[in-house]
């Protein structure tokens, strides 16, 4: 993508169709999965839906360096959110998730603030990212403190989600390989640890591995996932009228409607949705490659490698291959939180696809930049004086 000095590109169209064209499908689908219910489920996705098109729009506008300036303060908030949730919040589907009477996922708003956290931190780094000590040790940190305050809420999914991107970023920064493999032994077996000491983690981990000797023995969730899928055949049964999804499906809105969309859409319908996450894939990736500005070239990478893998743990899941874990289906599950921050995360990658803005815009941020540290200088200054 040519870029002009002092002018903004326009956002790529070919990644606008495909967020598109996943959002009507998602809407589609989500309608056939609750109607039978009432609509009250597919309405309130609407609001969902229009919410995080203003919030898209919000992040396209706002030039995407501003971010890397806001990095820091937001990633302090987000800490001290989970930490809130965590100490004061009330179970919600086994999690603490609601604060304040209000059913909130601070999990799902750490994954995007650590993917811009992290992509600050490692642009600034440069060579020294393969030092232990400036590199390995201080990622370690970290994303230990994230994942880890998201594990014990517990939700153990979206920390591996958390991990596993921030690994990824880590890796395409240019990580020494044999650092990444250590991390990955050493955090893979703090996470299977923590994973076996909660009880409803250790009997999905039993389950599976119960599963792989006699089929007949898989979770309860999975096994009718994959019956409803089976269903559908190579053309499905018709978008509407799946009848598994009616008492017999789990959470045929959220975590499974993968397996709606297997059933009533059938195998075309499946590869569908495949198709328009590797569009999705593909335009992120090129933008990610294409972005000359480390910090841009990381966050685009991040974003995309966020929803990406969310998207392929659910499927994942729901067809047998890996443990049971509760995670949503980006642009298709139900749900505020989710779809809020995948909309804001995708209007970012969109803000990094126009440019990087040059001159003024720059100038601008460093005076701010500058200034705001100025006057913490001062207060502090003040705090010194007034002290002794």
């Amino acid at each position: 993508m040519k870029r002009h000095k002092g002018k903004l590109t326009h956002v790529d169209y070919m990644l606008v169709v495909a967020i598109v064209a996943l959002l009507v499908y998602g809407l589609l689908m989500l309608y056939s999965a609750t109607f039978y219910v009432g609509t009250s489920f597919w309405r309130q996705q609407l609001v969902w839906v229009s919410l995080g098109g203003i919030a898209l729009v919000i992040m396209i506008m706002i030039p995407y360096p501003v971010w890397q300036k806001l990095a820091l303060p937001m990633m302090l908030v987000t800490l001290v959110l989970l930490l809130m949730v965590l100490l004061l919040g009330e179970q919600v589907l086994g999690a603490q998730r609601s604060l304040l009477g209000a059913s909130v996922q601070p999990g799902v708003l750490a994954r995007l603030v650590a993917v811009i956290y992290i992509a600050a931190w490692l642009s600034s780094k440069g060579e020294q990212l393969n030092q232990v000590r400036y590199g390995l040790i201080p990622f370690a940190v970290i994303i230990g403190v994230v994942a880890g305050l998201v594990a014990l809420q517990p939700d153990l999914s979206t920390a591996l989600l958390l991990s596993a991107t921030g690994l990824m970023m880590f890796f395409f920064a240019g990580g020494d390989p044999i650092q990444i493999f250590l991390s990955i032994v050493t955090g893979g077996s703090a996470f299977g640890f923590l994973a076996w000491q909660l009880p409803h983690a250790r009997s999905r981990l039993v389950s599976y591995v119960a599963s792989l000797q006699d089929p007949t023995q898989m979770p309860y969730h999975v096994r009718r996932a994959i019956l409803a899928i089976g269903e559908g055949g190579v053309f499905g049964v018709g978008i509407g009228s799946g009848r598994l999804k009616a008492g017999y499906l789990p959470f045929p809105h959220t975590d499974s409607i993968f397996a709606v969309v297997g059933e009533e859409a059938g195998l075309l319908g499946v590869f569908l949705l495949l198709a328009l996450f590797i569009m999705f894939a593909y335009r992120g990736y090129r933008i990610t490659l294409e972005t000359p500005d480390p910090f841009g070239s990381l966050v685009a990478f991040g974003v995309t490698t966020m929803i990406l893998s969310e998207a392929m743990l659910n499927v994942m899941v729901m067809v047998g291959l890996i443990p049971f874990t509760g995670t949503a289906l980006p642009f298709f599950s139900y749900g505020g939180s989710e779809m809020m921050v995948t909309m804001a995360g995708v209007g970012l990658l969109l803000g990094v696809s126009r440019g990087r803005p040059k001159g003024n815009w720059d100038e601008v941020l460093d005076r701010w930049w500058g200034d705001w540290r100025a006057r913490l200088s001062r207060l502090g200054r003040r705090a010194g004086f007034a002290s002794h």
